[in-house]
């Protein structure tokens, strides 16, 4: 199997975020294509594709099967990391923040490094990050046909910090390789906005929602 023409554009800007390492834990693996990636270009050892579903995991295993590499990635069924014992790099990618930060609460001992891509939720995730100490290094855009992901790497330091308003929404822009792109990922993000209010306003649903989404447009315009 040619992986290359099976990784997204979504998941390529999540492996050129994963430091060069011993162990990678894929939580959420769907079809096994990321730890297939990084165990043929060396970016780590070995690797664990874990998902909570069986299909999936099935999934996965046919494509690992396929490969050179089938002997360096583990298949693990595990309701997050509750089944992962090591690991010293670990992606989740495709969830909620919620999700991603609940997940994030069975952290074992050696796991440090931390490459995310939130599918929404992106603040409660980046805020959870700032209280239980996973310190933002780095954060990266890409786009994948009509839409526009965002992942960011942190190191577990066990340190709290301060987060603000915009930065828990938006992160921040000198984390980002690419200035220009972050400021079309901010523009993208404002039009979303713009465009459920616009939805709810025709529905005549002007509610609690409404006033939320309202204020967080005025945010992304600051």
């Amino acid at each position: 199997m040619n992986i290359d023409t099976k990784i997204t554009p979504r998941l390529k800007m999540v492996a050129d975020m994963v430091p060069c390492c011993h162990i990678v834990a894929d939580v959420g693996t769907d079809h096994g294509y990321l730890p297939i990636y990084l165990v043929k270009c060396g970016i780590c050892e070995k690797a664990v594709a874990a998902d909570i579903n069986e299909g999936p995991l099935g999934a996965a295993k046919r494509n690992i099967a396929g490969t050179r590499v089938k002997d360096r990635i583990e298949i693990v069924l595990s309701d997050g990391l509750k089944s992962i014992h090591e690991a010293d790099c670990v992606t989740i990618c495709g969830m909620g923040g919620e999700l991603i930060a609940s997940i994030l609460e069975h952290r074992k001992e050696g796991m440090v490094h931390f490459v995310l891509q939130p599918q929404r939720s992106y603040d409660v995730l980046r805020c959870y990050l700032a209280e239980k100490g996973f310190e933002i290094k780095k954060e990266a855009v890409s786009c994948e046909g009509d839409k526009m992901y965002c992942a960011f790497y942190a190191i577990y330091t066990g340190k709290s910090y301060a987060i603000g308003e915009k930065e828990a929404l938006l992160g921040k822009k000198e984390l980002h390789g690419d200035e220009n792109l972050y400021c079309e990922y901010v523009e993208y993000r404002r039009k979303e906005i713009e465009k459920a209010l616009k939805s709810m306003e025709k529905a005549g649903a002007e509610g609690e929602r409404y006033i939320q989404l309202k204020n967080l447009l005025e945010i992304f315009k600051l």
